[in-house]
């Protein structure tokens, strides 16, 4: 997931574009070795997000690792958006560091960057939001959240990721639109979360009363399943956080009038900061497995298959 990654030219100072579309150059200030250690992580993150979110999209269709259908829809849809990111963006930006990308590609290999960011952030919101709704209203909320109410969602989601994404490979203010839909999302989520928190001490609090501490009731095993998942995609939530947030901060840089000397360092810093956001696509599948016991089994009772077979 890259928030930009055409260079540092989306808030730099206007008098300096001549036209409202954007250009499209390889990072300026590199040397040789820097050039090769950026497109060795690329290429590497780029395999191991492929093997690992394919294998989320399998595990999801055939094994339904939560148990909860409602938050898998969302993970295989953000595991189809970080898959774009490693098959096509990461492959092509290798390209681009090494100026051999035509300009016509980088404006696809943007398009796809930008259509996968935006996909990304509303479907991290779009699942905090049902995992407060099911520790909210514990047992009630898949009446009113129903399997064919996410698809929409999800349908809806990227029909407007496509409609923003596309242009914002080009378009300036299109792009200043995506960028701040991705700020404001960024900013509600920790508020969002902290309800979250609070709903999960009021559950546990609530049930301890109602239930003795010996008895484990049906309330009991459903809240902490729900709580489980939580605590997964909130760390999910956390691994885009660290990897988005340099890329949010450094372009501001550009319009802040920094010094010449601070421009130069953030121009050499971009392409790592760009490069970190892109591996954020390859980190979700290795959290499901460490955070997920059921993903852990299925997994290893695949490769055992594999190995059985040869």
């Amino acid at each position: 997931m890259s928030f930009n990654d055409t260079g540092y030219t989306v808030f730099s100072n206007s008098s300096s574009v001549s036209s409202n579309r954007l250009e499209n150059r390889p990072p300026l200030g590199l040397d040789t070795s820097e050039v090769k250690g950026l497109a060795g992580v690329n290429a590497v993150a780029s395999i191991i997000g492929t093997v690992g979110n394919l294998l989320v999209c399998f595990v999801v269709k055939k094994f339904r690792f939560l148990g909860r259908p409602k938050a898998e829809l969302f993970i295989a849809s953000l595991a189809v958006a970080d898959l774009l990111v490693c098959v096509f963006a990461q492959p092509m930006y290798v390209l681009f560091l090494y100026g051999l990308l035509p300009t016509q590609l980088n404006m696809i290999r943007t398009a796809v960057t930008w259509i996968s960011t935006l996909v990304s952030v509303s479907h991290l919101f779009s699942i905090s939001i049902e995992r407060f709704l099911s520790l909210f209203f514990l047992h009630r909320h898949r009446f009113f959240i129903t399997d064919h109410t996410i698809w929409k969602s999800i349908v809806f989601t990227w029909l407007v990721a496509i409609s923003f994404g596309a242009p914002a490979s080009i378009l300036r203010k299109a792009r200043h639109i995506a960028q701040y839909f991705v700020i404001a999302i960024l900013l509600i989520m920790p508020v969002l979360y902290a309800g979250i928190f609070y709903i999960v001490r009021l559950q546990q609090q609530r049930i301890r009363k109602q239930i003795p501490a010996q008895k484990l009731s049906n309330s009991q095993k459903s809240f902490a399943k729900e709580r489980k998942i939580l605590y997964m995609i909130a760390v999910v939530v956390g691994a885009f956080y660290v990897c988005i947030t340099p890329l949010i901060v450094l372009p501001f840089f550009f319009s802040v009038g920094a010094s010449p000397a601070v421009l130069k360092h953030a121009r050499r810093a971009f392409p790592w900061v760009n490069t970190m956001a892109f591996c954020n696509s390859s980190l979700n599948p290795y959290v499901y497995y460490w955070r997920s016991w059921r993903f852990r089994l299925v997994i290893e009772k695949m490769l055992r298959r594999m190995f059985e077979k040869r």
